[in-house]
């Protein structure tokens, strides 16, 4: 059997990649534009990957003739339970946890759901494939441009000599200008009287930030300001 034979001969599965490669493309392409760490190529690997081993059981399954009361079990749907789990790692991946922030749950997110597109392309439900595709990218990309008002996380550090009176003035101005604090860790060290404390603070105005960033920056009885 020449190479044409095989090919027609697995012509329906080899359009089931193909359609991975272009559906999973599709979602790639939306990440990459917006610079996030699983892109275009990312995308379109995890896809084909959940199709091709969806279809290779499939394959197999039909080609040893295996039925219910067969001692091998060649279950598509226990392959899919194991994609969909072992993807989770990936996903894992690319996670970022700093301090009080944590990103990348969106990516995550996207490398799991895409994985089930591969599934779902890999068992020939291309309607439905198609319809996911079309939510992925509609959950993506039209809702990241409606306007929700979310809360800012930030980390204020101040450093200063003196006592904690200045910290006091400083947490009533916060709270003046609608800033929460989350948390407020103080170092003192009495020998020399030098403070430093670091507070966490949530907002909802995003400009406040760099309003309270300055006007703290004239306040001279303090020696250092960071701000992230």
């Amino acid at each position: 059997m020449n190479y044409l034979d095989i090919v027609s001969n697995d012509g329906i599965y080899v359009a089931r990649l193909l359609v991975a490669v272009v559906l999973g493309g599709l979602v790639g392409i939306e990440r990459q534009s917006r610079g996030r760490s699983a892109g275009l190529r990312t995308n379109i690997l995890v896809c084909l990957g959940s199709a091709a081993i969806i279809v290779v059981f499939q394959k197999l399954a039909i080609e040893m003739n295996l039925d219910a009361e067969s001692a091998i079990r060649m279950d598509p749907a226990r392959a899919a339970a194991g994609v969909i789990t072992g993807i989770g790692f990936l996903g894992a991946g690319t996670i970022v946890k700093s301090r009080d922030f944590v990103r990348g749950l969106t990516t995550a997110a996207s490398i799991w759901v895409v994985s089930a597109l591969g599934v779902t392309i890999g068992l020939g439900e291309y309607v439905i494939a198609v319809t996911l595709t079309l939510l992925i990218l509609l959950t993506l990309f039209a809702l990241h441009y409606i306007p929700i008002r979310t809360d800012h996380y930030s980390s204020l550090s101040l450093d200063w000599h003196g006592d904690l009176t200045l910290l006091s003035e400083v947490k009533k101005q916060l709270i003046q200008d609608g800033m929460h604090i989350n948390k407020c860790d103080v170092t003192r060290q009495p020998n020399t009287g030098k403070c430093r404390a670091i507070l966490s603070v949530r907002f909802r105005n995003q400009n406040l930030d760099g309003i309270m960033f300055e006007r703290l920056q004239s306040d001279i009885r303090l020696d250092e300001i960071t701000w992230s």
